[in-house]
């Protein structure tokens, strides 16, 4: 079922994550805050991508609750940031959007 692999991807991106934090040690305190804000807020997985060590993450989020849980990621993780001047609002665009998968690259035959 779509359910059934939706959970399985979520749980091979949790997976994923804790082998980047714990194994290789290339998280850091603000992701594993960030994932953690994402899980408590609706996604099905969540991990650290690119290098790690401060980079960004991505979470596989329920298309229904896309709204709500960026408006959750941005009071309960950055709202904090934007007060102690880390980040502007403005710039708050930049750090929280939703992207729909699509099939990568490919080769084109023309």
């Amino acid at each position: 079922s779509d359910e059934g692999m939706l959970k399985k991807l979520g749980d091979l991106m949790n997976d994923s994550h804790h082998s980047c934090s714990v194994l290789y040690e290339c998280s850091c305190p603000e992701l594993e805050e960030l994932v953690k804000v994402c899980r408590d807020n609706g996604a099905l997985g969540a991990r650290l991508t690119g290098a790690g060590w401060g980079g960004c993450a991505v979470a596989l989020v329920k298309e229904g609750i896309v709204p709500q849980f960026i408006l959750n990621l941005k009071e309960k993780y950055y709202k904090s940031r934007i007060d102690r001047g880390v980040i502007k609002q403005s710039d708050l665009g930049l750090y929280v959007f939703a992207s729909k998968p699509s099939s990568g690259a490919a080769i084109l035959r023309l």
